[in-house]
């Protein structure tokens, strides 16, 4: 019985004949591949390199002190307000400023208008707080917030009015 052998065997004589052209597309793989793995390993060893010598490299002086001193600090020649000073602004507690000053709309206005905090110390005001009132532009703050600022600077904290315009010089 003769059986014909299926199409899709190979035998051993099929196998072992090859063209030009198998052998040069093989060789060209090659060629490819040992190149891209040299490129690979050339581009590893310059990262390494220049990373060590970056180690090596000491890190650039700091830079010298500017001789021109172009800050503009704004500094008041006989600084802030004294104590006898700041005890003639007004004082008064939280909860009573409103009951004082409810007569005068302006006032009032005024009042609700700062809001229910200190723009100093950024807390809410407590109905038993100490408040003192600046007479030039009438926004009030805790007394020892306001203090601590008016004697360093003598204008408001908010609208940087002077307070000095109302102080009859000694």
């Amino acid at each position: 019985m003769n059986v014909p052998e299926p199409p899709y065997t190979t035998t051993v004589a099929a196998t072992a004949t090859t063209t030009d052209a198998d052998e040069i597309h093989g060789n060209a793989v090659y060629i490819y591949g040992l190149c891209f793995f040299l490129g690979f390993f050339i581009l590893i060893i310059v990262f390494y390199i220049s990373y060590i010598c970056k180690q090596h490299i000491p890190p650039p002086p700091p830079p010298p002190p500017a001789t021109n001193q172009n800050h503009r600090i704004i500094r008041f020649s006989h600084g802030g307000l004294n104590d006898d000073v700041l005890l003639t602004f007004p004082t008064f507690v939280y909860s009573e400023l409103f009951v004082m000053f409810r007569k005068e709309d302006d006032t009032a206005t005024k009042i609700n208008a700062a809001g229910s905090g200190c723009n100093i110390c950024l807390s809410d005001y407590k109905p038993a707080d100490v408040i003192r009132l600046l007479p030039e532009c009438g926004h009030f703050f805790h007394v020892k917030c306001v203090d601590t600022w008016l004697k360093v600077r003598p204008t408001c904290p908010v609208c940087r009015r002077s307070l000095l315009a109302g102080i009859a010089p000694v």
